[in-house]
């Protein structure tokens, strides 16, 4: 059982409009694009260069097959240049920041502008291969086959891997355990967003907005989740039309024969 790529793409691209944000780098803090009386000063102090979530520092491991070679975030980010890419679109979401100089040029929170859209794809591509491996890690037979077909299920368990490992298998180990008590599909969401409410943390702060995005009329639509089903339908209607014209013909081949 994989999950539909299209379907991933387009609902880790509304993960990241709707939880994500943009751009920021530590510079910002010594050139004075950031007032260093910020509010979020403290977190952000801690923080790599990151764009809609993606943290070079943080999740080097997810961009480069090289070794992070220093603990000290502004230490580490001068050895960028020196570090190999692990994929082909680790390397083309990050050299078009690069290129883009915009440690040095642009604002707290821009979005990319004209390559906004691309560096979206790009970070769903990326984003892929770190779902896939937590989910076949964590995530049990039964309930791996619902998430991946379930667009609001996939939906916050990608935004899981945003939230990071542990609360991704914290999860998994869940939905593991009530998909043996239950198939039915609105509860297992309901105690998955239940317990983001009394996580405790910065995920819990996410159930309401979540909530919203699922009650929208176009949430499913907007995923293409309809396209995905409709294809599933086209393929099963193909299918049974081709054996029907087999049945047809092999009835008239034998008729012929009888006569």
């Amino acid at each position: 059982m994989e999950v539909n790529k299209l379907l991933f793409k387009n609902a880790t691209i509304k993960v990241i409009d709707n939880f994500e944000s943009g751009y920021y780098h530590p510079n910002m803090f010594k050139d004075g694009r950031i007032s260093d009386n910020s509010k979020n000063r403290s977190i952000m102090a801690t923080s790599g260069e990151t764009m809609f979530g993606l943290d070079r520092h943080a999740g080097h491991d997810i961009y480069y097959s090289s070794k992070r070679k220093s603990a000290d975030v502004l230490e580490n980010l001068n050895y960028i240049p020196t570090y190999t890419f692990k994929t082909p679109q680790s390397k083309e979401f990050w050299t078009i920041i690069d290129n883009a100089n915009a440690k040095d040029n642009w604002k707290l929170y821009y979005k990319g502008g004209a390559d906004s859209e691309k560096l979206k794809v790009l970070a769903s591509e990326i984003m892929y291969d770190e779902f896939i491996h937590h989910a076949e890690k964590y995530l049990d037979e039964d309930a791996r086959k619902l998430v991946y077909t379930d667009p609001k299920l996939l939906f916050h368990f990608i935004y899981l891997t945003w939230n990071g490992v542990g609360f991704f298998q914290k999860y998994s180990q869940t939905l593991n355990k009530d998909i043996a008590q239950t198939k039915d599909k609105a509860k297992l969401l309901e105690y998955q967003l239940i317990k983001r409410g009394n996580e405790g943390s910065i995920v819990s702060r996410s159930e309401d907005k979540m909530r919203n995005v699922f009650s929208q009329p176009t949430f499913e639509s907007d995923l293409g989740a309809d396209d995905v089903g409709g294809s599933k339908k086209k393929v099963i209607l193909v299918g049974f039309a081709i054996l029907l014209i087999g049945v047809l013909v092999w009835a008239v081949i034998n008729r012929k024969k009888i006569s």
